[in-house]
């Protein structure tokens, strides 16, 4: 059984270790042939070992040892607690991906960031490292990209989400809701609604941290489709009836 669908004997690693080993088991053979049939001078025998020594060691610098580096526990420090989500097996994978961070929040000290949202960042490719700016569409591209699912190039503007995906008459499950507001805009993830018809939605940058927020269907510019398909399925529309949701007002700013 194949491991790799290489030959080893490509890689530097073994090729410096098979020159290192012919060439040291040659030397030590010519060695002891010398000392056995004293055409080395006496004396000289620890000279030679030492330059015996001396090969070995620059051969083995050669091979590629890999870097070994701790842990960098600070990463870690102020992640914040996150509050479980129920998961259907048939959900979407944005939003699993979306759920699995109800609760986490930017670090408003303005002197550090939670490095959560710092890893989005790297990850989508921004030219800033801080949590401050307004970041509902740095979640809503995170949760796409988790889910291999395209998102737009400006994804960092949230009114930028109108420019893509298939647009949609009304909500549907997993959709991305697109508004606007003072200053600029505000996207996030339709996830259901109460039972007087305002709409449940999950976003980040609500209120400081990623959340439930409810809505008026009449508050979002538009409603988009950024699924693998061309639509949702129909039973998408069906929007599941959400309880214990009370956030009326969020700050998205």
């Amino acid at each position: 059984m194949n491991l790799i669908n290489e030959s080893i004997w490509k890689f530097k690693s073994t090729q410096w270790s098979a020159i290192a080993t012919l060439f040291i088991s040659i030397f030590v053979l010519v060695l002891q042939f010398t000392l056995d049939a004293k055409l080395l001078p006496s004396g000289y025998e620890s000279i030679a070992s030492a330059i015996l020594v001396f090969i070995a060691g620059a051969a083995g610098k050669k091979v590629y040892q890999p870097e070994l580096h701790a842990p960098d526990l600070n990463q870690f420090a102020t992640i914040q607690p996150l509050v479980s989500a129920p998961v259907s097996s048939n959900d979407l994978a944005w939003m699993v991906e979306a759920k699995k961070h109800i609760g986490l929040k930017e670090n408003t000290s303005k002197t550090a960031h939670n490095p959560t949202i710092l890893s989005w960042l790297i990850s989508l490719g921004a030219w800033w490292s801080e949590d401050e700016t307004p970041w509902c569409g740095v979640f809503v591209a995170w949760c796409l990209k988790q889910a291999g699912v395209a998102y737009p190039k400006h994804w960092y503007r949230a009114l930028a989400y109108a420019e893509g995906g298939a647009k949609l008459l009304k909500p549907a499950y997993g959709c991305v809701a697109i508004k606007t507001r003072s200053g600029g805009g505000h996207v996030c993830f339709v996830t259901g609604k109460t039972k007087d018809g305002k709409l449940v939605c999950i976003g980040g940058n609500q209120n400081n941290m990623v959340s439930y927020a409810l809505y008026n269907q009449s508050d979002f510019q538009e409603f988009r489709w950024y699924g693998k398909t061309s639509r949702p399925a129909d039973s998408r529309y069906n929007l599941p009836i959400l309880n214990n949701v009370t956030a009326t007002k969020v700050s998205e700013a």
